[in-house]
């Protein structure tokens, strides 16, 4: 916010020629306006101007009636009011404040003239100021209308941008909130999934039993999946689109394969890839494994089979004017129904399959994420017609030229 506030006084007083700009805005929780930016004054007065608080009261006293000028603009001579000693920082040039005024026209060293800008529900939000003209004369008409232009505008911009400050406070709250509780829960699980497998060790445990624990570990590991999946979630939704770069598609594949075998040790893994050890780049950025950690987690956990064989190819594609990498995944799963090919990706969706061990998170992240760098994805039928064969997850990714 300050540095757009900073923005608004440096163009105001370029644009329309003026030494001296200010602008206040009132602290809702403290209903007082404090000076936010100021531009034509040097360290460190420029550090003491932005202590200076006005009361509402003190605004109405000072703006009054008779100096209004415009549909929101006051001008405020030298002569219809009196100096406090905070108003003495803003004066530029002190040894003038006793000069009389020579013409009508002349700008006096105690003048200022205010913009009030408003919010949406009419509520007074602060001001801009001038607090001297480059030409020490008074703006004429067409100057402080076009002036008075630009202070609406900026009152949009300011709205615009507390909403962005607000939404990004809240979000950031909200972070921290999950990671706290994230914490915790982690803590508790790693502590009971100890105690599980303390019990599974132990000899002349009864087969049942044994069975029973582990269905016990294995829902541990969802919980804390369905943890990690809310954190990241979080982290997704504030930062998906950001800090695209063009990486390195196989790359990230394969890191995402490892990082889901990873989360199953007790299953038997393997990934047939035809890479053709050729570059392929697309533009994403750090998130990137977690789409196919996703697919990948999927495609290991609902297969049934001993050994899970996972198939991965990349192929282009030239669609809507656009060159793309379509990366696709096919799994020996129990395949998805034709009803819900695309309401699995939306949030908290569980089929049938799916329903098992599932947070009906994991596909939203993904395709989140694929949005974010401006992709799609998909799923298909291995084999064309008979869901029952397995899926085919399907990412299409716009290319990126390999950096040199």
């Amino acid at each position: 916010m300050d540095a757009l506030l900073q923005r608004i006084v440096k163009t105001v007083a370029e644009t329309f020629g003026l030494s001296a700009v200010t602008i206040g805005i009132r602290n809702k929780e403290t209903g007082l306006f404090e000076i936010r930016a100021v531009y034509g004054y040097e360290p460190p007065l420029d550090e003491h101007i932005k202590r200076v608080k006005y009361t509402a009261e003190r605004m109405t006293r000072d703006l009054r009636p008779e100096f209004l000028i415009g549909k929101n603009t006051y001008y405020v001579p030298a002569e219809n009011w009196e100096l406090d000693d905070e108003d003495m920082l803003f004066v530029r040039h002190p040894e003038r404040t006793d000069n009389a005024r020579r013409f009508p026209d002349e700008w006096h060293e105690n003048d200022y003239i205010d913009f009030l800008m408003y919010e949406k529900n009419g509520d007074l939000m602060g001001f801009l100021e001038i607090d001297e003209p480059d030409n020490h004369k008074v703006p004429d008409d067409n100057i402080l209308k076009a002036i008075e232009v630009f202070s609406d505008l900026a009152s949009i911009a300011i709205q615009n941008a507390e909403l962005y400050d607000n939404v990004k406070n809240d979000r950031m709250k909200i972070e921290l909130l999950i990671d706290l509780i994230g914490h915790d829960v982690n803590n508790y699980a790693q502590a009971v999934s100890g105690f599980i497998e303390l019990g599974m060790s132990r000899k002349g445990v009864p087969e049942p039993s044994r069975k029973n624990l582990a269905k016990a570990l294995e829902q541990i590991w969802n919980l804390n999946k369905l943890v990690n999946n809310v954190k990241l979630y979080a982290k997704v939704e504030s930062a998906g689109a950001q800090d695209l770069k063009p990486m390195d598609l196989v790359g990230v594949i394969k890191e995402g394969f490892g990082s889901a075998a990873s989360y199953l040790p007790h299953r038997t893994v393997r990934m047939q890839f035809d890479d053709q050890d050729q570059a392929k780049c697309a533009m994403m950025n750090e998130l990137a494994k977690q789409i196919f950690v996703n697919i990948f987690s999927n495609a290991i956990r609902f297969d049934e089979h001993e050994e899970v064989v996972v198939d991965v190819k990349i192929d282009e594609a030239f669609e809507e004017k656009r060159h793309l990498w379509i990366v696709s995944i096919a799994d020996h799963g129990p395949g998805v129904e034709d009803g819900l090919k695309k309401d699995i990706f939306q949030r908290f969706t569980q089929g049938p399959v799916f329903a098992r061990g599932s947070s009906g998170l994991g596909l939203h992240i993904a395709k989140t994420l694929v949005d974010s760098y401006k992709g799609r994805i998909w799923v298909e039928d291995r084999v064309k017609g008979d869901r029952s064969e397995g899926s085919v997850f399907k990412v299409a990714l716009p290319k990126a030229l390999v950096p040199s």
